[in-house]
């Protein structure tokens, strides 16, 4: 009979960090149509972004970012 065999897994799972690029991409995707886009166009993407952040509670609320895009920067 031969000995139980043991598995290590790593803490940097490749999958998370998969999962993380991606939310990554999709919440610089909003940010970057929301720059690009005329007035009409930019309601509606807040609206998606309203939407994203309801879907995603446990993510910092991407409407802040949005809303901090017209704030003057602090010197």
């Amino acid at each position: 009979m031969s000995s139980p065999v043991l598995t290590l897994i790593s803490a940097d799972d490749p999958f998370e960090q998969i999962v993380a690029q991606a939310e990554a991409a999709v919440r610089a995707g909003y940010i970057a149509d929301y720059l690009a886009a005329d007035q009409a166009t930019r309601a509606w993407i807040r609206y998606e972004v309203e939407m994203y952040d309801a879907a995603n509670p446990a993510q910092p609320p991407l409407m802040d970012e949005i809303r901090g895009l017209h704030l003057p920067a602090a010197a």
